[in-house]
């Protein structure tokens, strides 16, 4: 799965986090410090997929420090950015607030944010990510299987459309950051234009007034980039999704996620774990120079802004 970006020097960039009180609105006394990042140990290449033995995550944690005291959290908690979900932090002995992962799955991926209050009530927050390798979507209705022959390869059941309507292939890849989706027709890039184009929030390439001589093997590929360890070298993963199309014959199943189904009207929204709403990862949100987790250990300061 992993695929060696390079060897680069990370640059340490250091942020003081601003204190946010109903009296005050910036002092620059407090830092939010954190071990930055995790990285997911869910799905292999798809939802179901997964090993009830596996691995467990490991997690954030993050406490304020002035000069050299760390105070003693009052209350935390953590906000995961996408959906705005709530998660009690524990506090622990040594004044740091923990988020813990256990065996989480990669929708849980995605970027947090820490809030921590100390005893004069101020509220010092920073951000940190959980990352996760690129996984197809499924659920026990839709069955996939991993390729035996083709390395990091997802194959699904073939798609049918009747000529002349529109054929949907469905390419739910989720991940941390938001993977880059590209598109194969027969091994050969498939230029999104005209009668085909990629709904990457619901996840489904639409191929309108579909032809004879639309039928073949498409493959969507996601790949994402990330640090497996702080100040580590940025790593490349993919996770590919293969499945036929065929024109005429059988119907799409029926018994297949409502989110594939080429009538139903309104496909609910597949929550890619965005940051900033961006169609893909881009080296400057997050990038070499900005990223916020050098010191060659696992405490840096951590950047406020989202």
């Amino acid at each position: 799965m992993l695929l060696l970006r390079g060897n680069v020097a990370l640059l340490a960039v250091l942020f003081a986090l601003y204190l946010q009180t109903s009296h005050a609105a910036t002092n620059n006394r407090y830092i939010a410090m954190g071990n930055l990042q995790t990285v997911i140990h869910g799905e292999t290449l798809f939802s179901t997929d997964i090993d009830p033995d596996r691995k467990v995550t490991g997690f954030l944690w993050c406490q304020v420090r002035e000069g050299t005291i760390h105070y003693k959290p009052t209350w935390a908690r953590f906000v995961r950015i996408r959906d705005k979900k709530e998660f009690p932090a524990d506090i622990a002995p040594d004044n740091k607030a923990y988020l813990h992962f256990g065996q989480s799955k990669a929708d849980a991926a995605g970027k947090y944010r820490c809030e921590v209050k100390i005893p004069d009530s101020s509220i010092i927050t920073g951000n940190m990510f959980a990352y996760s390798h690129p996984i197809v979507k499924n659920n026990e209705s839709w069955p996939l299987t991993a390729s035996t022959t083709e390395p990091f390869t997802v194959l699904a059941e073939a798609v049918y459309a009747s000529p002349d309507t529109t054929a949907r292939i469905p390419c739910p890849i989720i991940g941390y950051p938001e993977p880059n989706i590209i598109w194969f027709r027969n091994d050969f890039p498939l230029e999104l234009e005209g009668r085909v184009s990629f709904d990457q929030a619901n996840g489904v390439l639409s191929i309108e007034n579909v032809k004879e001589e639309d039928a073949g093997t498409y493959r969507c590929e996601g790949t994402n980039q990330f640090p497996v360890q702080i100040d580590g070298p940025e790593q490349q993963f993919i996770v590919k999704l293969k499945q036929e199309l065929k024109i005429g014959g059988e119907q799409l199943r029926l018994d297949a996620p409502a989110r594939h189904h080429p009538h139903h009207p309104h496909p609910p929204v597949y929550h890619y774990l965005r940051m900033q709403q961006c169609a893909k990862y881009k080296a400057d949100q997050y990038n070499v120079a900005d990223r916020e987790r050098a010191l060659h250990n696992d405490q840096v300061p951590l950047k406020n802004s989202v």
